[in-house]
């Protein structure tokens, strides 16, 4: 019986464990070139890094929320919050990409390592993001059609594309919604005229959509009856 109760609570999808090891994987060569170099530079790659899991917390809590038998309005009011909450942090995770533009500052004689290190670190992100928007798209199948589901999909991986040249360029946090709205907004609206913005949402809308399409077709759904499963 006790043992029962430990398998429960450790339990796992095996997308969620893969990509713990990636992650410390890119943790453990960051430690180790901060040790060997006595500097903490890259240490930052860390940060982004929780924050490309944030969204996966979100898209998981969604759905266990939404693998009760009886769906009420209160939990359905929860799964939307937990939604919105994905949404708004899922450009964190394809952001790891645009790191790699810090590679240019770092000594020569180890950018060896640091490409390795910020590759996994890049690709830690992207998998994490991935692997959420196939969650969350799994949520929605639950409760609308196949299309519409598509389409919100879609206008995520458009919004993130957006979200990740705010981030990048204009230097916006996630939590600036909160802290700072009306400004936020009002310079997203200007942001919208900019063609380096245009440009690069086009571009990771265009990334991101190929890979989750691509990860769709290559990788066999097995945890999607894990409903319970982290």
């Amino acid at each position: 019986m006790q043992s029962n109760q430990i398998k429960v609570f450790f339990r796992i999808s095996r997308a969620t464990l893969s990509l713990a090891l990636l992650s410390a994987l890119c943790c453990l060569l960051l430690i180790i070139r901060a040790v060997q170099t006595e500097q903490l530079r890259g240490l930052f790659l860390l940060w982004n890094l929780f924050l490309a899991w944030v969204p996966l917390f979100f898209a998981l809590v969604a759905r266990r929320l939404s693998s009760s038998v009886l769906v009420t309005k209160s939990r359905q009011l929860l799964i939307l919050v937990n939604l919105g909450l994905w949404l708004l942090f899922f450009p964190n995770a394809p952001y790891l990409i645009t790191d790699l533009i810090h590679l240019g500052e770092y000594e020569r004689h180890i950018l060896w390592f640091d490409t390795v290190g910020f590759f996994i670190a890049a690709l830690a992100g992207v998998c994490t993001g991935l692997y959420s928007l196939q969650v969350t798209h799994q949520v929605l199948n639950q409760f609308i059609n196949s299309v519409l589901a598509w389409f919100i999909i879609a206008a995520s991986i458009v919004l993130s594309g957006f979200g990740l040249y705010l981030g990048r360029f204009v230097r916006f946090n996630s939590w600036d919604l909160f802290t700072n709205p009306f400004y936020l907004f009002r310079k997203s609206f200007q942001e919208l005229q900019n063609p380096l913005a245009i440009q690069t949402t086009l571009v990771f809308t265009l990334v991101v959509a190929v890979l989750y399409v691509s990860m769709l077709i290559l990788i066999p759904n097995r945890d999607a009856n894990l409903k319970n499963a982290a």
